[in-house]
């Protein structure tokens, strides 16, 4: 399926294109991961775990242009990455149905709507595709930004698992979310 690139207009008076993430941004998008892996108390990946190659970010990029029931958005900013959300669809077949979405924005560009931007395109895109009926995410329950965006979205909770990511000595709760579509 495809999906159109789209100018957004922010909060800031700025503007973002959102587009397919192509195999040619494998090493301009790990470093955008990196730098918002390092400002986000709510991605429960560290910067020191995230360690692909360039190679292995080509891969991860090309899963998202071969799967039908899957897209990988980045958002660009005069001409460099400064966000990305990711609809993984799942391969199984009683799952196929379903897809994960995850989402990370450089500390710079949160609060200034393009969250909202980025997730409205996916589900838009999701309720096209005639594969997909059911998308879920995974976040804090100490993320109070996030949920709210997610619930603004259709998002409800379906599931907590308590004390499910551990910061240091600090627990958090993992809320389950998901929609139809």
């Amino acid at each position: 399926m495809k999906f159109h690139p789209t100018t957004v207009h922010l909060k800031n008076d700025q503007s973002v294109l959102l587009r397919i993430a192509r195999t040619e941004d494998a090493t301009e998008l790990r470093q955008t991961i990196q730098t918002y892996l390092q400002s986000s108390p709510h991605i429960p990946l560290t910067p020191e775990e995230f360690t692909p190659s360039v190679e292995e970010e080509v891969a991860w990029i090309r899963q998202f242009l071969d799967q039908e029931n899957s897209l990988l958005l980045v958002a660009e900013k005069d001409d460099r990455i400064i966000g990305n959300i990711d609809l993984t669809g799942n391969q199984r077949l009683r799952m196929r149905h379903t897809g994960m979405i995850g989402m990370g924005i450089c500390e710079a560009y949160r609060n200034t709507g393009l969250g909202t931007h980025l997730i409205r395109q996916m589900i838009q895109w999701a309720e096209e595709n005639p594969i997909l009926e059911i998308l879920w995410l995974e976040v804090y329950r100490t993320n109070l930004p996030g949920r709210r965006l997610y619930e603004r979205a259709g998002f409800q909770e379906v599931g907590t698992i308590p004390g499910f990511f551990k910061n240091e000595s600090t627990y958090s709760d993992k809320v389950i979310m998901s929609r139809k579509v």
